[in-house]
């Protein structure tokens, strides 16, 4: 672990950091941006500069904590994913920094942080997730699934170092640690992922979030559905409605149908029960994202054609002037 890691002067009492690899798209920044309206610092920790950080997002280097390359699960159907590293950096963040910690999945909800010296909170009756926590520098059960997870690292399957982990040390290291209840963060489960995404479920998602403290929006059900985040939610669903109310600037390829996010989330879930990637689920997804591409290519060739009959218009009337 990195010894370099030092409070930025200046930063404020309330501040939540994070991790992040890969490409980075306006679903990630409008959960930052809700930290940032309510007057929150976000330190996100990187190996590389990000473009479209929002504002009050300051981006910090990710070797400050971790001096290492980022680790991928390798899974059996899934391909990479940075989660490893993601449970591993933050682990490791906590234990030397404390403080609060948020995926960059996590929308803040409520007016403020909780005034708690720790918190974590069930994803379900009997399983603990670590998508935010905060603990004080050096806590046990921290120290405890640090330890954990580097000692497999890259030989780890998934949920080794995430849920299933924190849930198995808690009662030894954390035995009296005030658990928070789902609703309030986990309201809305990682199978109903598309509920955010869809019209119809809008109420729905409004209702059962009324009181959370944060909405975890499930970004890994996301990757593994292939649904993708350069396109903007279907109008009306929950998400497009937070699109509006913070107000976050972004350049949309498209729109998404909801149609498709009910597909891509009935084939992750005929997927994964049946434990392994199908040839049926890789061909329905393949030619899904095809009819995606095409219309997208389409609206494309449309907005060109308008401009060349504007062209068309504009100076054929010089000339005949």
């Amino acid at each position: 672990m990195a010894e370099t890691f030092n409070p930025k002067p200046g930063t404020p009492d309330q501040v939540v950091r994070c991790f992040w690899h890969g490409p980075f798209s306006p679903y990630e920044a409008l959960c930052l941006s809700s930290f940032v309206a309510a007057g929150i610092a976000v330190e996100l920790f990187s190996e590389a500069p990000v473009p479209g950080l929002p504002e009050g997002v300051t981006r910090r280097p990710a070797r400050e904590i971790l001096d290492q390359d980022v680790a991928l699960y390798r899974h059996e159907f899934d391909g990479p994913s940075p989660s490893l590293h993601s449970n591993h950096f933050r682990y490791a963040l906590l234990e030397k920094a404390g403080g609060w910690w948020i995926d960059t999945d996590v929308m803040l909800m409520a007016a403020s942080l909780p005034v708690a010296d720790a918190f974590l909170a069930k994803q379900s009756d009997h399983e603990l997730n670590g998508s935010v926590m905060c603990f004080p520098p050096g806590h046990s059960l921290i120290k405890a699934a640090r330890a954990r997870t580097a000692a497999v690292l890259e030989d780890a399957r998934w949920g080794d170092t995430g849920p299933g982990l924190l849930t198995e040390l808690q009662p030894a290291y954390a035995p009296h640690l005030p658990i928070a209840p789902r609703e309030s963060t986990y309201a809305i489960g990682a199978d109903e992922f598309q509920k955010f995404l869809l019209p119809e479920a809008c109420g729905e998602v409004e209702a059962r979030t009324a009181n959370s403290t944060f909405v975890h929006l499930w970004n890994e059900m996301w990757r593994r559905a292939g649904v993708p985040k350069n396109i903007a939610p279907p109008r009306g669903c929950w998400l497009d409605r937070m699109f509006e109310r913070h107000q976050i600037p972004a350049v949309w390829s498209d729109r998404l149908d909801a149609d498709y996010v009910e597909r891509w989330a009935a084939l992750r879930r005929d997927r994964d029960h049946a434990g392994h990637y199908n040839l049926v689920h890789d061909r329905e997804l393949t030619r899904l994202r095809a009819e995606l591409d095409a219309r997208q290519a389409s609206t494309q060739l449309s907005g060109v054609d308008r401009i060349i009959s504007g062209l068309k218009r504009r100076f054929g009337k010089r000339r005949e002037e």
